[in-house]
């Protein structure tokens, strides 16, 4: 006699999804209440900031009604809020075409055997240590030159390390066979090779972990077929590394737009540290915000559908 097995009906499923959304919900819960104290009241007080102005009484701080004139001042009459806002797009545009390949290949390298590779990671992700802190708002070569050398010899210094820097080696090799544009694109590039590397290892990190994702059945089967590895890279390991480059472009660019070295961030802290223009500063960072998502959304219409997802 056969012995008849109950299935698992609906009530069951239904059940099992809310026990697992609950704890969901518990484990973002320290999330939602840190963004609710220190990211979304901040927010809220800094949207009324930018339509008012803000003038230090005994008590505290009083506001001032100004309407749209703060957006209006820096989109029509503020001509170094728009220079500030244009050089940033072009410092993002920069960083993110140096810094997502460098990392991915890195992370391609990286990612393989070899005696000491442990040691070469982290020398890669030192930098970002070391520069996080403190550390991130010292100068060190600036430093070390103020105690070490007189100014003379600074000056010195400086100018020699000026006439042997990359961007000179770079001019002098090819500067009778590639466009001026160009030509200033890669002598700024190589001219900050070291902050670049600083800026890479987050992504150097996703993406190993992106490329530790791929099961090497794939390759054995490819290599079985007799597939190069040149073949194997562009079939195999750059698709199934598109999330992880959309993760990684996506990092990149917030990253660059919200740097320090930004000129519009350096005006807008400075602004709003130093107290002075407080309602347009607020104003000037709504308006940046925004065209942060407007990009973020571009970006994420172009590629998402182009990215393929392994299930």
């Amino acid at each position: 006699m056969q012995r008849k097995v109950k299935s698992k009906g609906p009530a069951y499923k239904s059940s099992l999804m809310q026990r697992r959304n609950r704890t969901g919900y518990v484990f973002i819960t320290p999330f939602l209440i840190g963004f609710a104290l220190f990211m979304l009241i901040p927010m809220i007080q800094s949207f009324i900031f930018s339509f008012n102005d803000i003038k230090i009484v005994e008590e505290g701080y009083t506001l001032i009604p100004k309407g749209l004139y703060n957006y209006k001042n820096i989109l029509m009459i503020d001509t170094r809020f728009r220079q500030n806002i244009v050089t940033s797009f072009g410092l993002t545009i920069r960083d993110t075409l140096v810094v997502v390949p460098f990392s991915f290949f890195a992370a391609l390298i990286l990612s393989k055997e070899f005696k000491g590779r442990t040691i070469a990671r982290a020398v890669f992700f030192l930098p970002v240590i070391v520069s996080t802190g403190v550390l991130a708002t010292i100068d060190m070569k600036d430093s070390v030159m103020m105690m070490m050398m007189s100014r003379d010899a600074a000056s010195a210094a400086n100018s020699m390390q000026d006439s042997f820097s990359a961007s000179s080696l770079v001019n002098l090799l090819f500067s009778g066979s590639l466009p001026i544009s160009m030509l200033e694109t890669i002598s700024q590039a190589t001219s900050g090779i070291y902050e670049y590397i600083i800026k890479s290892g987050i992504q150097i990190i996703i993406f190993i972990g992106g490329l530790n994702t791929i099961s090497p059945s794939l390759y054995e089967s490819s290599n079985i077929e007799g597939a190069t590895a040149w073949v194997n890279f562009w079939k195999i390991t750059f698709p199934m590394c598109g999330p992880y480059i959309l993760l990684n472009l996506v990092y990149t660019i917030i990253d660059s737009f919200t740097n320090l070295s930004n000129p519009l961030i350096s005006r807008i802290r400075n602004d709003l540290m130093g107290l002075k223009n407080f309602g347009i500063a607020s104003a000037a960072a709504w308006i940046y915000f925004i065209a942060i998502f407007i990009v973020l959304g571009i970006v994420f219409a172009v590629l998402q559908r182009r990215v393929f997802y392994h299930e």
